[in-house]
């Protein structure tokens, strides 16, 4: 049978969006999280996450452990693999938009060249999930 998995999360809005503050959280308890406008708009507001940082987190997580994964398949031992995302949320016409998402990847293994690491980190674009 084929693996299927299910993930839970909740947010809730309290008040205005200039005002307001969201409360975020997972079923799993790894987070736990306060969220507003001004941690959408700003890098000030301290311990507060946002939509848009949760989006790069799962993608780069996602991307990190599929280039991983390949890297074991493809017999590679000792793997450490670092992605990072860049979100960016812009106002556009219609509201605002998340306008790009910049990856980037670094990592090694034992005996891995580069020209491998960018083959197996291209296939890991068409088999992350996320």
């Amino acid at each position: 049978m084929a693996i299927r998995v299910r993930r839970r999360a909740e947010a809730r809005w309290q008040g205005t969006v200039p005002t307001g503050i969201g409360h975020i959280r997972t079923a799993s308890g790894a987070l736990d999280s306060d969220y507003s406008l001004r941690s959408r708009e700003t890098d000030d507001a301290p311990r507060n996450t946002s939509p848009e940082e949760l989006i790069g987190a799962g993608l780069a997580g996602c991307f990190a452990m599929s280039v991983a994964n390949l890297l074991a398949e493809n017999g590679y031992t000792d793997v450490d693999v670092t992605a990072n995302a860049v979100v960016q949320l812009e106002q556009v016409e219609a509201g605002y938009r998340i306008t790009e998402i910049t990856l980037s990847i670094t990592g090694s293994a034992a005996n891995l060249t580069d020209d491998d690491f960018a083959r197996i980190a291209d296939a890991a674009k068409r088999t992350c999930p996320v």
